[in-house]
């Protein structure tokens, strides 16, 4: 029994430093870590709450445009300037809004002027 310990105790420890040496050798699985799943994931709620946001912004803005122009629709309809009444023409009315410069950015610029 003695000489099966001799040889059987240097056989576990060479095969255990082989195992040991062949296991620190071996490439890493160079797979998505998760501080980089983590940052996946937090790119793409990003992303998603940024989306949200711009179509809450689109969606307040039209019901500002709506509430600013109660009798028109979101994009307003050009209006002719000029209607045929028998051989005369007529210039249309200038409608109240367009007369207090209901472009935000002239509206911007009256006020300043004032």
């Amino acid at each position: 029994m003695g000489d099966v310990l001799l040889v059987m105790l240097p056989a576990l420890i060479l095969a255990a430093v082989l195992w040991a040496v062949a296991t620190a050798l071996k490439p890493r699985n160079f797979g998505m870590s998760d501080a980089e799943r983590y940052q996946r994931e937090l790119a793409v709620k990003s992303q998603a709450h940024y989306a949200e946001q711009v179509q809450a912004a689109i969606a307040a803005r039209a019901r500002v445009e709506a509430a600013v122009r109660p009798g028109q629709n979101p994009r307003p309809q050009q209006l002719p300037e000029v209607h045929a009444r028998g051989h005369r023409k007529t210039k249309t009315r200038v409608l109240p809004w367009e007369a207090a410069h209901s472009d935000t950015t002239t509206a911007k610029n009256h006020k300043d002027r004032l």
